[in-house]
Order: structure tokens, then C-alpha cells, then sequence
């Protein structure tokens, strides 16, 4: 007989399982006032998992109030005078002069659906935002926005909507903003558009491109490249320009790149004293280049090489200018050996000497003064000086997830549990920040005897203790002594806290919703001794989230796997991954990389060949001996074995194949007929009506979306050429479906 505690960890196993996906309701108390304090954890796939703290009127003549506010998004407003904080539950700002939080935006309800945070380009000054209403899959309208009022502007009526970026950017001092619109680039003047007294766009226009060809130097100088030309213009000349630009031309030209810049696929930086330009070419070539301010001559090379690190491989790059003339280079990397995501240091110039290597950190973010960068790693937050590359400080205790300067010496980090102030001294920061609310809620209960609400955070075996002050919506920590609040605490919850009073009762049930896993009650004694759901939302019958898999066909190119399993580990999604032999026998490092970033890994025979084509002669040991040379090559290639599912190159494959496939073991995966991401410009010259646009592809998926739902996506290709892969807009497909509440499963897991 199994034994009680096998029997435990199964069905613990199977519990955590089941609820990857749910919202659960937990821990609900009420006092004798009859206000009810209850937790909401999130487990949604694609999304930060956090606990959020609420309060609650059992009489019903309060609404809810929402007491904790998680930093997933934060921009500094109103010249630093207002922090923003956006979530899933909506905006709240805080306001530095009072220490008050409030909310300006805010969901009625618990949502479901897991749901993206979208991108927004707040000016720097913090008065305007540019940001993207979606329209549909893959279109949306730019707006300007005043950050005071709320006031909104359109800017273009048909974009291209993305969840990474917003296709505008802002001068230094928030003056003036560029932005793109249908292949071209235009500036605005968000004063002037607020006062409607704007000039038309055929007089703001800068140039074709995107808004990858533009760069703001210290505010200053809008620096444009135009295929190998680069153009410097400065902001005061922009409108003189713009008006009379056939005569006096868009700007002055200070020298050309060695080879043409594309925008979709190649970056740029530019020093603030426009006396160096970087540039990465297909996410491969770094090149640094000294600007000579000669318009006929090419730059001078400083620094020209492919990126290659044996260990590992780049997902994306940042690029800063140290006053010494070197620059910072940061590489963002997956290791090809363990699947770990770590961040290289870079001092550039004319080599590139390694700094330092950082474990799984987050995006690096410039001071003002362009002196000091923070990013976080683990637990830990760290302000580093650019030039000297010598830590300034760090801050530990929580993991972070978004941080904004103020100033130069003031950072506002936003962790999983606390949002804290952080100020340095004598170019000092200090070992602990200064506490202004609290981003989720570990433990939670009523003070005895009293009305105020005490929230536990623990960190290594240590609770610390936090006042709620109901009337700056915030928390303070607790002055009374630890020992008695813990203590309480622990009562509390062996008696599970104080979950009725004289009137109502509160408890969490069952319900008919199935995105919910319980819903949250009050019972009334009084009269008939009625029930409601604190949200009836909840109680509503649902059907199951609707799901879909991924699978990834890797031929015989990686030209894309770096940057689908980076896209991959930012929504925490797994996925499976059909190989094929050529690929397996090109690419042994990579596969090891696919299997230790936790995908799963199956077979698309050994060889690139359609088994359909007449000549071959297909029998059930043609097949047998294919799959089996494919799993001894993976094997020899990681050491795991392949799951035992396939599909036959390019999903060619007649009812013999598959039958054939099925007697040795292998479930066979239909992902429709075609692959149509592995069309190409050739195929299309040739006649076949297939060729779609990446963004097109996006649409199409999602339009016809339906449960259980297989989307095939090519990892690369050998031969022929698109102008866009559907594996660069993965992370717009994986968004849209969030937004319209499906669950990403691995293959195996539909039905």
C-alpha cells in the first residue's frame, strides 16, 4: 500500500498542477466593523505571480479598496514629483510631497485573463506619454497623452502594435518627440498639439524610416541615419527644417556607415557629444566608429567584429559612452550549455575586455547624467559607475522588477514585496532604502481589539511588520514590538484568523467559473440568512481557459532560436521543439540549449526530404530507421532522449507514413498542411499565393483562433529569404492570445 506521505506529495503535485492558471481567493477575516481583508493570487501563465492585498465592505456601502499596489510597470511623472505604478488591477500614483497613494485607474473587477503590460514612451520630464490602443492583432493608433489631465491626441490612426516599444522617442528636456507613421518619421510638439496650434505633418516631416533610425544625442541633436548617410539635426532647427527642407535639405550630413543600415533587423547608438556612433548588425556585428563631421567621408573604424562567446549566445545588446571615449557594452546571453539567462559587461573600445558577468539580470537603466547605470540580479538591486565600472551600492531583501531614476542620486525600485526610495551620498548609495508601500501581501490580519490591518513580509527567517495608513493608502512599519505581532500572528492562523463577527461570516467556496479556482462569500445572519459573492463575476458559470500550443520547427537553421527562447522564458512558457536531423548534426550546442531551458524536444525524421515525392520508395522500416537515427543523434548530441512525437518535414506525410510513424512508438502532430512561415519570396515569384508578412501571419493566427489550437512557427531558414520571420513578432502572437484568455500548453498536454 502507498504510503500517507507519498500519497500527500501526489496529490500536492497534482494540485499545483491544476491551478497553474487560476486565481485563488485566500485568507479572508473580518472585524466587528464588519470590513473584510482578504489576498487575491494570480498564477497566470505569461504574467508575474503576486499576492494583492484587499478590504472589503460586508454591509456593501464601501467599495472594495485594493491596499497593496505590485510595481509591474513604473514611470516617474511631473518632473519627479509623482511615481506611477501600473498593473493588471490598473494605475496608482504616488505622490512624493504627501507619501500618499492613490488610484487613477482601476479595475472593478478580479481579472481572469492574464494580460501584457503595454509599453509606454513617457517624456522625460514626465508630463507626456506616447502609447498604442490596440486595434486589432496586430494594429493599433499611436496617442499623446498629458499626463496632468489625461487628455489624449491622436498621432497616427493605423500603426503596427507591439508589446516590446512604443515607435516613438523623446528629446532630453520633453520638448519635442519623434515618431513613426506609415514608412516615414515625423516630430511633434506636444505643447503645441495641446493648444491645437500644430502645423500639418507634410511640414514636420523628417525622413523615410523607422523609428530604429532615429537616436536623440544629450537632447540636443536628433541624429538620423538614412540607409549609409547619418544626419545631424539639431532640436531648435527642426520646424525651420521641416518647412524648408527642399531648399536647405533635413540636416547636415556627418558621415557615412561602411555599410547600408537596416532598420528592421540592425540598432544604433550615438555618444551625447556626437564624437562616436555604435551600431550592431543583425544582432551579430558590433562596429564602433569615431564621427569626423566630414559629410563625403566614411567614419573611421575603431572596433569591427561579430559577437562570439563560446559558452553561450546573444539575445540583445545595450550600449553606453563613458567620458574616457570607451564604451559600455551590455550583452544579454543564453547559455548554450545550461540554458541560463545571463548578462555580460563589456568595456569597448579598441578591444573588448570582459567586466563582469551577471546572473539572470534585469534591463540596465542610464542616470540622467548619463554617470551610472542600475540594473538588478537575484535579490539584489546595484548602481555601478559607467566610467570606472565600481559599484556605487546595492539593496537586497526581494526580487526586483522595475526601477526609475529621479535626479541622479535617486532611485525608486519596485520589488516584490516593497516599493522603496533609494538615495545616494557623496556618490554613495546607502545598504537600505527607504520604504513607501508595499507591493504584495505575505500575511495579513486585523490587530487585535483595534480597526488597523498589520502585514507580515518574511526574508531569511525574519518578519518584518507593517501599519496600514487608510489614509494615505500606505504602509509604515509597525512600531510595536515584533515579538508581540508575531506571536499574534501565529494565532491567527492556527485559528485560521477571524473569519465571522455578530452579523456576517466570510469564507471562500466553490464555483461554477472555472478561470476562478474559488470564489469569496459573505454570509448575512440577519433575516433569511442570505450568501453573496463579494464579486458575482466570479460565480458566473465559465468555461475552461481555452488552450493552444507552440511547437518550433528547427530544419536546419538557428537563425531565430536565441530570440524565441528568450521570448519564451520572458512569458515563463514551455514549448516543444521538432528537429530534424540535418539540424541536430549543425546545431548539437543549440539543441543541448532548447532541452536545458526546459522545452521539449521531438523528432522531424533525419533528414530534410519530403517523404511524399515520387521516386522514394516508404515502407514501415524506412521510417523506423529514420526516427531511430534521429534519437541517436540527439542522444548523442545531450544525452536525453526525444519525446515520442514527430511530423514529417514541411507536414508532407500520406496515411502509410504516419501509420509507419505510430508502429514505432510515435504519436504524429497535424499542424495543418502548410507551414506557412517557411514561405518564401522566391516561392511567391514562382506563383504560389502563400507569402505572408509576419504581422500578417500574427492576424491570421489569432483571427482564426480556436481550443487546442497547434501553431507552427520555422525556427530558420537555409535557403530563400522573407522580408520579416513570424518568430521575430513571437512575442505580439503570444500576447494577443493572452489578451484573449488562452493558456499556452506544450503539444502532448491538448487533448
Amino acid at each position: 500500500m502507498m504510503s500517507r506521505k507519498i500519497v500527500i506529495l501526489i496529490l500536492i503535485f497534482l494540485n499545483i498542477t491544476f491551478l497553474h492558471a487560476q486565481v485563488k481567493f485566500e485568507n479572508p477575516q473580518i472585524n466587528a466593523e464588519s470590513k473584510v481583508l482578504f489576498t487575491v493570487n494570480h498564477k497566470l501563465g505569461g504574467t508575474v505571480s503576486y499576492k494583492t492585498l484587499f478590504m472589503a465592505d460586508a454591509t456593501q456601502s464601501e467599495s472594495t479598496r485594493i491596499l497593496t499596489c505590485f510595481p509591474e510597470k513604473m514611470e516617474l511623472l511631473s518632473n519627479g514629483s509623482v511615481l506611477q505604478v501600473r498593473n493588471r488591477y490598473g494605475t496608482a500614483r504616488y505622490s512624493v510631497a504627501d507619501s500618499t497613494l492613490s488610484w487613477i485607474k482601476r479595475e472593478d473587477s478580479i481579472p481572469a485573463d492574464a494580460k501584457a503590460m503595454l509599453p509606454q514612451a513617457v517624456s522625460p520630464d514626465g508630463k507626456w506619454a506616447c502609447f498604442v490602443k490596440k486595434t486589432d492583432a496586430a494594429s493599433g493608433e499611436l496617442y499623446l497623452k498629458n499626463m496632468s489631465t489625461l487628455e489624449e491626441f491622436l498621432l497616427n490612426d493605423k500603426c503596427d502594435f507591439d508589446y516590446d516599444e512604443v515607435p516613438a522617442k523623446w528629446a532630453g528636456d520633453g520638448s519635442v518627440f519623434v515618431y513613426e507613421k506609415a514608412g516615414n518619421l515625423y516630430f511633434g510638439d506636444p505643447k503645441a498639439i495641446y493648444q491645437k496650434v500644430q502645423m500639418g505633418e507634410e511640414f514636420r516631416k523628417i525622413g523615410e524610416g523607422t523609428i530604429n533610425c532615429v537616436q536623440w544625442a544629450n537632447g540636443k541633436y536628433l541624429i538620423y541615419i538614412n540607409r549609409d548617410l547619418v544626419y545631424k539635426i539639431s532640436a531648435k532647427e527642426l520646424y525651420t527644417r521641416g518647412l524648408y527642407s527642399p531648399v536647405v535639405g533635413i540636416g547636415i550630413v556627418i558621415g557615412r556607415l561602411p555599410i547600408g543600415f537596416d532598420s528592421h533587423k540592425d540598432k544604433f547608438w550615438v555618444s551625447p557629444q556626437v564624437n562616436q556612433i555604435v551600431t550592431v548588425s543583425a544582432n551579430s556585428v558590433i562596429s564602433s566608429y569615431k564621427i569626423n563631421g566630414t559629410a563625403s567621408s566614411y567614419f573611421t573604424s575603431v572596433y569591427s567584429k561579430p559577437f562570439k562567446d563560446i559558452s553561450a549566445s546573444a539575445v540583445d545588446y545595450d550600449v553606453f559612452f563613458c567620458s574616457d571615449g570607451s564604451q559600455i557594452l551590455w550583452v544579454n546571453l543564453i547559455g548554450l550549455l545550461d540554458g541560463k539567462r545571463n548578462s555580460s559587461v563589456y568595456r569597448l573600445s579598441s578591444e573588448l575586455k570582459e567586466l563582469i558577468r551577471v546572473e539572470n539580470a534585469t534591463r540596465p537603466l542610464l542616470s540622467p547624467d548619463g554617470r551610472k547605470i542600475v540594473f538588478a540580479s537575484q535579490k539584489f538591486a546595484f548602481v555601478y559607475d559607467l566610467g570606472t565600472w565600481l559599484e556605487l551600492g546595492r539593496i537586497s531583501g526581494e526580487k526586483v522588477y522595475s526601477y526609475a531614476w529621479s535626479g541622479s542620486n535617486l532611485l525608486y525600485i519596485g520589488g516584490e514585496s516593497t516599493v522603496r526610495e533609494w538615495k545616494a551620498e557623496n556618490n554613495r548609495f546607502s545598504k537600505d532604502g527607504k520604504m513607501l508601500f508595499l507591493s504584495s501581501a505575505n500575511t495579513a490580519f486585523w490587530k487585535p481589539n483595534a480597526e488597523n490591518i498589520v502585514c507580515a513580509q518574511s526574508a531569511t527567517n525574519k518578519a518584518t511588520f507593517y501599519d496600514y495608513d487608510p489614509f494615505k493608502n500606505v504602509w509604515q512599519t509597525s512600531a510595536d514590538d515584533s515579538r508581540t505581532s508575531f506571536e499574534f500572528m501565529k494565532k491567527a492562523e492556527v485559528s485560521v484568523y477571524a473569519v465571522q463577527n455578530a452579523r456576517y461570516r466570510v469564507y471562500t467556496g466553490l464555483t461554477d467559473n472555472k478561470l476562478y479556482e474559488n470564489a469569496l462569500y459573505i454570509r448575512n445572519f440577519s433575516g433569511n440568512g442570505t450568501s453573496y459573492a463579494v464579486y458575482p463575476e466570479t460565480v458566473k458559470p465559465s468555461d475552461e481557459r481555452k488552450k493552444l500550443a507552440l511547437i518550433f520547427d528547427a530544419i536546419d537553421s538557428a537563425d531565430g532560436l536565441t530570440h524565441i527562447l528568450a521570448v519564451l522564458a520572458n512569458y515563463d512558457i514551455k514549448a516543444t521543439f521538432f528537429l530534424n536531423g540535418e539540424f541536430i548534426r549543425r546545431y548539437p550546442q543549440e539543441c543541448k540549449q532548447i532541452i536545458e531551458s526546459g522545452h521539449d524536444c521531438a523528432s522531424m525524421y533525419f533528414s530534410v526530404t519530403d517523404l511524399t515525392e515520387k521516386g522514394f520508395i516508404i515502407d514501415e522500416n524506412f521510417i523506423r530507421r529514420g526516427l531511430a537515427r534521429n534519437e541517436d543523434e540527439f542522444y548523442a548530441a545531450t544525452g536525453r532522449e526525444l519525446s515520442l512525437l514527430w511530423h514529417a518535414p514541411f507536414y508532407k506525410a500520406n496515411n502509410e507514413i504516419k501509420k509507419a510513424g505510430e508502429l514505432s512508438g510515435y504519436k504524429y502532430i497535424e499542424a495543418g498542411r502548410l507551414s506557412l512561415d517557411s514561405y518564401t519570396l522566391e516561392k511567391a515569384a514562382d506563383g504560389k499565393k502563400w507569402y505572408l508578412s509576419a504581422r500578417d501571419l500574427v492576424k491570421l493566427y489569432v483571427d482564426s483562433a480556436e481550443p487546442d489550437m497547434i501553431i507552427p512557427v520555422t525556427v530558420g531558414l537555409s535557403d530563400g529569404t522573407r522580408r520579416d520571420f513570424l518568430y521575430e513578432k513571437l512575442s505580439l502572437l503570444i500576447g494577443d492570445f493572452l489578451d484573449f484568455g488562452y493558456e499556452f500548453k506544450l503539444v502532448r498536454d491538448l487533448k
